[in-house]
């Protein structure tokens, strides 16, 4: 292997050392400029795009038995695990995933991307406590009420 595929292993088992987890995805018929701009919504969102052979991904990740063919682009989730899959949802097609050990099919990585964010489920859950505790408060006071008639 020559000097620039060696570097480029390296960097890719670095990423794949960083990354919480990794979608791929078919990069076939992407112009430059949507190339570019997608590689911003994935930046903007915590992760990392990157285009490399496929033998190069696979033996930076270990597995050599990945099912991968054609023109590949690696989008490694560095910060937020869900994030960078919304930024690509429904502009690329998913091939696979990795998240640790384990690998993802395209329609996981789908279902993951289509998940609402972190904020939003946050904000649902407190609506929910909130909503049913407060009811639960008033159920105990009509009740109080009810016996303190008697």
């Amino acid at each position: 292997m020559n000097q620039r595929k060696i570097a480029s292993v390296e960097e890719i088992k670095a990423l794949l050392k960083d990354a919480k987890n990794v979608a791929v995805v078919d990069y076939t018929g992407m112009t430059v400029a949507t190339a570019t701009e997608l590689r911003k919504a994935v930046k903007a969102s915590g992760g990392q795009m990157k285009v490399t052979k496929n033998t190069l991904f696979k033996i930076a990740s270990g597995q050599t038995d990945l099912p991968l063919e054609g023109l590949s682009a690696f989008i490694f989730s560095l910060t937020d695990e869900i994030a960078p899959l919304k930024a690509i949802a429904g502009k690329l097609p998913f091939k696979l995933g990795l998240a640790g050990d384990r690998i993802l099919t395209a329609a996981e990585l789908t279902q993951l991307a289509n998940t609402p964010s972190r904020e939003t489920s946050v904000a649902k859950l407190m609506f929910l406590l909130q909503y049913h505790t407060s009811r639960f408060v008033r159920t105990l006071d009509a009740i109080a009420k009810k016996g303190g008639d008697n």
